[in-house]
């Protein structure tokens, strides 16, 4: 038997909250709230159904560990669907930090990709069907 329940959201440990709910809001996430708590502090993002998390530890509670690699196992990227990865990538590249221009998806006919991070690390890409 199937459990009855539907995707709420993803939570992404940042560095910098305000640096990384303006870097979403290029995106196009809206800022939803920000929940402050005794020891981190919570900023709800919104993409139409999707919703995102971005949690600031208090100072002296972050840890950090090595940047991932693409053959480690578990999370890798947040990937968007737009509807023009090329006009996206050109409207965003003087603000975004891409891996590569737009590439064709290998074993994926007439789809685009392109690879960027967000202000701390975390893989994200753009896709076009």
């Amino acid at each position: 038997m199937a459990i009855d329940f539907t995707f709420d959201h993803v939570l992404i440990v940042v560095h910098d909250l305000e640096l990384s709910v303006e870097f979403y809001r290029l995106l196009g996430f809206s800022h939803v709230q920000t929940i402050q708590r005794p020891d981190d502090r919570v900023a709800v993002m919104r993409l139409g159904e999707a919703k995102i998390e971005l949690m600031e530890q208090r100072e002296g509670l972050e840890t950090h560990r090595p940047p991932r690699r693409i053959t480690d196992i578990g999370f890798r990227h947040l990937g968007f669907k737009v509807e023009d990865v090329v006009g996206s990538y050109e409207r965003l590249k003087d603000r975004v930090s891409f891996d590569s221009p737009p590439i064709p998806i290998a074993g994926r006919p007439g789809r685009l990709t392109v690879f960027f991070h967000d202000p701390d690390g975390t893989e994200l890409h753009l896709v076009q069907e």
